[in-house]
């Protein structure tokens, strides 16, 4: 809209902003539970074409053409995400409001879960021939990724496979993990995708989840109709033994309870993920240096 009155031009400005905050709104409560990572992408992917729009109206062709691959690349981040998740795009971004309450499963009795130490954690490791690390937003939050990089080159030096298995979802957007891995100085062939590791789960003696939740829990499977019900996960329950490192018993973005925690071969490591990896780094290391 043109207009020479400022004031009526004024009005017409907080009107559109008023209009752009009740979509935003709208469309971040609209997406469901474990479904809310994907808002990242299609905000951002908004944001490019919302540049296009700025670029016609300014007739700069700079600002249109990188409008375009914002939006582009946000639209692909947002594809590859809905894949990961077996999700149909317009039901995560329009499905999220009339879901039904979260399915429950038959076993509505106390449930109990096992806990371990960090000791008790390094004496596995150094046991073990095959690890298998799955690491979540968790360890992003806490930074461990150093640390987990460290007790990796440690086994790997003392011939226990260490590898690590990236879930495409895991963290706040597609390729979040695989980068920080790299950061740490984790090699690229140490690091796996879920369709990789999948196959040789029961191979594995142990799997360590660091700061992940949805994507390894089995409800995906076992609890249908809830929030992430078809949903690809890595199937850590299939290893010999599991051991979760997180601050607390709660759930990830789904907000869903996770059967994986109460398994007979699940333990769990409750702390701050930086402070349990850096204790079992250290751990595993003077317990090798003894052999």
């Amino acid at each position: 809209l043109h207009t020479e009155n400022a004031v009526f031009g004024f009005y017409i400005l907080w009107a559109v902003a008023a209009l752009a905050c009740v979509m935003g709104v709208h469309l971040v409560a609209s997406v469901g539970g474990g479904d809310m990572p994907v808002c990242i992408t299609v905000l951002n992917s908004y944001s490019g074409w919302a540049l296009v729009a700025e670029g016609f109206l300014l007739k700069s062709t700079v600002l249109t053409i990188v409008g375009s691959l914002i939006g582009f690349s946000g639209a692909i981040l947002t594809k590859i995400m809905c894949d990961a998740m077996n999700r149909d795009i317009f039901n995560v971004l329009f499905g999220g409001m009339n879901n039904a309450p979260a399915a429950k499963g038959a076993d509505t009795g106390p449930k109990e879960h096992q806990e371990t130490s960090v000791a008790a954690t390094a004496e596995m490791l150094c046991n073990a021939k095959e690890v298998l690390v799955v690491p979540g937003y968790g360890m992003a939050m806490a930074r461990a990724q150093t640390a987990m990089g460290e007790l990796a080159n440690v086994l790997r030096k003392n011939n226990i496979n260490m590898k690590f298995g990236v879930h495409p979802v895991a963290g706040r957007m597609p390729g979040q993990m695989n980068v920080l891995l790299a950061e740490a100085g984790v090699p690229h062939e140490w690091v796996l995708e879920m369709d990789e590791v999948n196959p040789d789960m029961e191979n594995n003696d142990v799997v360590l989840v660091v700061g992940a939740n949805d994507v390894v829990n089995s409800a995906a499977q076992e609890v249908e109709g809830c929030a992430i019900w078809g949903m690809p996960v890595i199937e850590v329950w299939r290893s010999k033994k599991v051991i979760f490192c997180k601050r607390s018993m709660g759930g990830g973005y789904a907000d869903l309870d996770n059967p994986v925690f109460y398994k007979e071969n699940t333990e769990m490591l409750l702390g701050d993920a930086k402070k349990t990896a850096d204790a079992l780094a250290s751990k595993v290391r003077e317990r090798l240096e003894q052999v």
